[in-house]
C-alpha cells in the first residue's frame, strides 16, 4: 500500500532498548525504555562512492550504504537512561557520576513521526551512543531551556543488513513497536 503523506513532521513517542546479539547471531531486543522530551533526530546517510578505473576512465562505480550517523535531542535525558544505556553509576550519597570509559551497550532506537494524514513508526536497529552534550549558560531577560543530545551511530543487523524500518498505521508491527518490537527479520522468500 502507498504512503498517504505528502510531508512528515515532528517526532515524538522516543524508546530505546539494548540490542544484544548472541554468539550465534541471533539477536535480543531489550524491554523499550520511553525517553520522554524528545524534540529532534538528525540521520546522515554514511554512503561512500567505489570507482573503479580502466581505461582510463571510470569503469564501474557503486555505492557502499554503511548506515547513518546523527544526533537525538531531548529536553532532558532521565537518570535512567543515564544507568541503563550510558554507563552512569548511582553513589552512596545519592550522586550520578558519568563514568569515564564506561561500556555502553548497543541500543535500537524507535519514535513516531507525523504526517499530513498519519503518523508513521520507525525503528533503527544497533545504534551505538555518543555522550550527552550540554551547554551551561546564564539566565538573561527570557529563560531558555537547554536542551541536551547525543550523537548516534546506526550500524545496523549486521546478520539481515536491516538498519530501519518504517511502519504506517495499517502495518502489522505498527502497534506493538514500543511494547515489543521486532528482532530484525527478512522475508523467507528473499
Amino acid at each position: 500500500m502507498a504512503d498517504k503523506n505528502k510531508v512528515e513532521f515532528g517526532i515524538s513517542q522516543l524508546h530505546i532498548g539494548t540490542y544484544t546479539v548472541d554468539s550465534d547471531g541471533d539477536v535480543t531486543m531489550g524491554t523499550p525504555y520511553h525517553q520522554a522530551g524528545a524534540i529532534s533526530l538528525s540521520l546522515d546517510s554514511e554512503t561512500e562512492a567505489n570507482n573503479f578505473y580502466a581505461d582510463n576512465v571510470v569503469y564501474w562505480s557503486g555505492y557502499s550504504d554503511n548506515g547513518f550517523t546523527g544526533t537525538i535531542e531531548v529536553a532532558k535525558f532521565d537518570s535512567d537512561f543515564k544507568t541503563d544505556f550510558l554507563g552512569y553509576v548511582a553513589l552512596a550519597d545519592g550522586g550520578l557520576a558519568s563514568i569515564k570509559g564506561a561500556i555502553k551497550p548497543n541500543v535500537y532506537v524507535a519514535f513516531q513521526t507525523e504526517g499530513d494524514v498519519e503518523s508513521r513508526k520507525v525503528i533503527l536497529y544497533n545504534v551505538a551512543l555518543g555522550s550527552i552534550q550540554r551547554e551551561f549558560s546564564t539566565i538573561e531577560e527570557t529563560k531558555e531551556p537547554v536542551t541536551e543530545s547525543i550523537d548516534i551511530t546506526v550500524v545496523g543487523d549486521n546478520e539481515t543488513g536491516i538498519v530501519m524500518v518504517s511502519y504506517k498505521p495499517d502495518d502489522a508491527g505498527y502497534d506493538t513497536l514500543f511494547t515489543s518490537p521486532p528482532a530484525p527479520a527478512l522475508p523467507a522468500s528473499l
